[in-house]
């Protein structure tokens, strides 16, 4: 399995992040932050290989990239090179809310030969969910984080672990078990830690300490402040000494997992 960082910033893009979204196996999108579609393109990937696009919840810096890339595939369509939208796959009770959007921003891809296909995931724990995309099978577990409005921490292929946002949680360690790599928010400085749980964020300590009490082999935080290169060591130095194969994601950086080996 491939991930591509896609945008890795949690307070607005800045001259070298754009916002949250991460691409799998060059076919599935999690979360469509601002600046994703120009990501997708530095990337060369084909929009039209997109077959399916995960939400982990909807304020805007993990959401406002959607509509641009859901017009520029509607742009594909009106020459068959797109037969249908990827299926949007969303919290539950969060349906409505994407289509609040669609509709405030008077998009013209609903006019468009095929419409949107949005299924909510039920919040309830051990839900799985099974697809074949490009000839190969995923399973898609899901859990409800620590955050306000509803938001989905997604699993895949009991490999890629991603949290979306959240404070931390005991039943995440539980979530975590057999996975191999996890990318977990962290929104704040350490020293902010009580700031950072009051409004349901985490730290660099704190995922340390969970990949420390689980059998995870590598982290990589996103969703991070704006820190350049220099304030980043920084940033990380304590929670390395609690688990040192933790790394700060860049966008355009890529993870290749096999069983036997990991390669970022």
């Amino acid at each position: 399995m491939e991930l591509i960082f896609l945008g890795t910033s949690g307070f607005g893009i800045t001259p070298i992040r754009n916002l949250p979204s991460i691409l799998i196996d060059k076919c599935i999108l999690i979360d469509c932050g601002e600046g994703c579609l120009k990501s997708l393109y530095r990337n060369n990937i084909n929009l039209k290989n997109l077959k399916a696009i995960f939400i982990t919840h909807f304020h805007p810096d993990h959401t406002l990239g959607l509509i641009s890339l859901l017009s520029k595939l509607s742009i594909y369509s009106q020459d068959s090179t797109i037969t249908e939208y990827p299926p949007i796959y969303v919290p539950e009770g969060m349906s409505s809310q994407l289509n609040q959007i669609i509709s405030a921003t008077f998009s013209s891809f609903l006019n468009r030969k095929f419409q949107l296909k949005i299924i909510e995931l039920k919040a309830k724990p051990n839900q799985e969910l099974q697809l074949t995309l490009n000839n190969k099978e995923y399973n898609i577990n899901w859990i409800k984080t620590i955050h306000s409005p509803i938001c989905y921490a997604y699993k895949f292929n009991q490999t890629f672990v991603i949290s979306g946002d959240t404070a931390p949680f005991s039943a995440f360690q539980t979530f975590l078990e057999q996975s191999s790599i996890l990318i977990h928010e962290a929104s704040f400085y350490d020293k902010d830690s009580a700031l950072a749980h009051e409004l349901n964020h985490s730290t660099p300590m704190d995922v340390a300490k969970i990949a420390r009490e689980s059998k995870i082999k590598q982290v990589f935080l996103y969703h991070i402040p704006d820190i350049d290169k220099m304030e980043e060591k920084k940033f990380v130095a304590d929670a390395r000494i609690i688990f040192s194969n933790l790394f700060v994601a860049h966008d355009g950086d890529k993870i290749i997992y096999s069983p036997n080996s990991v390669a970022p």
